[in-house]
């Protein structure tokens, strides 16, 4: 007997994650959704942006939650907010990351699961620079990993960026 592949719908960058992977189990519609920032790329852009504890970046990530929640029930999906599922193998690992618990996503279909991956996305990127970078044309269509990488990058506050950069080159490559 041969098992059916799991389906996983997928956005990383070195910026942001978001990872929607079917639960596997015979005539499931339910997914797992993941996803998270990276501080420590996102620093660049909020970098004097915020007060003391409190950082635009992880203020969207923590709003996301509460806005796919609000679009997937829109969409008839039924959202769970569940403690104690296990997401490891689905989420970058390394420094800087910060994760939102994961939510379960039941009576999700494939097409529903992918109009929720771009909505996800852009509404964190477009709520994250409604503060960081507050004059910006936010992107208007939905554009790949990489597209957005670069995007996020060219907002980037210089100052931030070289002092990111000289860290990751001195921390992260052992130059």
């Amino acid at each position: 007997m041969q098992s059916a592949p799991i389906r996983s719908f997928e956005y990383k960058n070195a910026f942001l994650y978001v990872v929607i992977r079917e639960e596997p189990g015979p005539g499931q519609d339910s997914y797992l959704y993941c996803s998270g920032i990276n501080l420590s790329r996102f620093c660049r852009l909020s970098w004097r942006k915020g007060g003391i504890c409190s950082n635009p970046a992880v203020r969207g990530i923590q709003l996301l939650r509460t806005h796919v929640s609000a679009f997937a029930a829109k969409q008839g999906m039924i959202v769970k907010k569940e403690k104690g599922i296990d997401s490891t193998l689905i989420t970058p690992h390394g420094e800087g990351w910060w994760h939102e618990n994961p939510l379960r996503l039941e009576q999700a279909a494939p097409e529903k699961i992918r109009e929720l991956l771009e909505f996800s996305v852009m509404d964190l990127v477009r709520t994250v620079l409604a503060v960081c970078v507050p004059d910006v044309q936010v992107l208007t269509a939905f554009p790949d990993a990489v597209a957005m990488q670069k995007y996020l990058e060219s907002l980037s506050v210089a100052e931030e960026r070289d002092r990111v950069m000289a860290y990751e080159r001195e921390n992260l490559t052992g130059a």
